[in-house]
């Protein structure tokens, strides 16, 4: 049996982030990452899809509606107590292994030959 750590989404058994798999609970207090959520949310849409969303916790089965109009991450919190835990070099500059990209910040630092007129 595989256990997730604390600061892991319990579907994927990927880490929360900042920017994609942002920490979000349930009705039922239970979180998931966002992006576990918004697959879960389309499979149990009507159809598939639909303006109406319902969530089932798969940890307790509890139900959690999301209103006509609203995207989940409109209507569902942060987890904010997981929230502080994610490192913020976690966010959109790491790329699919998780080890951050420096290119941006050694262009952002390499000093620029100015044009003397």
């Amino acid at each position: 049996m595989v256990l997730c750590g604390e600061g892991d989404c319990s579907v994927c058994l990927l880490a929360f982030s900042r920017a994609e798999r942002v920490p979000r609970l349930l009705h039922c207090q239970h979180t998931f990452c966002q992006t576990c959520l918004e697959a879960m949310a389309a499979r149990s849409a009507p159809g598939g899809v639909g303006p109406a969303l319902s969530v089932r916790c798969p940890l307790c089965r509890r139900v959690t509606c999301v209103r006509r109009g609203l995207s989940l991450q409109e209507a569902l919190w942060v987890d904010n107590a997981l929230w502080e835990q994610i490192p913020s070099d976690r966010e959109d500059d790491d790329d699919e292994d998780g080890i951050k990209d420096y290119r941006e910040e050694a262009r952002a630092a390499t000093p620029r030959a100015q044009c003397l007129h």
